[in-house]
């Protein structure tokens, strides 16, 4: 549970997202997916927007997704399918931003921001190959969730780097929405 003063902080960030998105009455281009209180609901909403956009079933989609390597300020514009989706924190690793893919964490580093990744609804259902980790994302540090509700929103697909995907299934290597602080 966060601290008062954090908690505010978060309130008052989530409120002026929403606040300007009305007056403006379009769609942010990088969409700051932790404001949201059931992001499962605006995930499911923007696959339902692809399966309509391609005359396609929604149960044939699945997510790929593509770490960006440039700063959110070269990001002009929301892609032509899906959304991209920042203020992700990454648990057990750390993120080379030169090469995409999973590195150890530095020492005493708990948590480190990853760069903006572009959620793209995608109808060839891949599986997960050599060198890809399915990185579990949630809402909460506390990863059992509360209420007996899951705090678990979407696998994400990262690379593995140099180690295997099992090692940082070992580390407990999770992508985080909100942190503690």
């Amino acid at each position: 549970m966060k601290p008062l003063g954090a908690w505010t902080r978060d309130l008052v960030a989530r409120v002026e997202l929403f606040a300007k998105w009305a007056e403006t009455a379009h769609p942010p281009t990088i969409f700051w997916m932790s404001a949201f209180t059931f992001p499962t609901g605006f995930l499911t909403a923007v696959l339902q927007t692809s399966a309509r956009a391609n005359a396609v079933s929604v149960d044939s989609l699945s997510w790929e997704f593509v770490v960006s390597t440039v700063d959110d300020n070269h990001i002009t514009s929301p892609p032509r399918d899906g959304v991209w989706v920042k203020g992700l924190f990454l648990e057990g690793a750390g993120w080379d931003k030169k090469n995409s893919c999973l590195v150890e964490a530095n020492p005493m580093q708990l948590t480190c921001a990853i760069p903006t990744i572009h959620f793209k609804p995608s109808e060839a259902k891949k599986k997960s190959g050599k060198g890809i980790y399915s990185c579990p994302c949630y809402y909460f540090p506390n990863r059992a969730g509360s209420s007996g509700r899951s705090s678990f929103i979407v696998a994400v697909d990262l690379k593995a780097g140099s180690s295997s995907s099992d090692h940082w299934v070992k580390r407990g290597t999770a992508l985080l929405m909100s942190l503690d602080h």
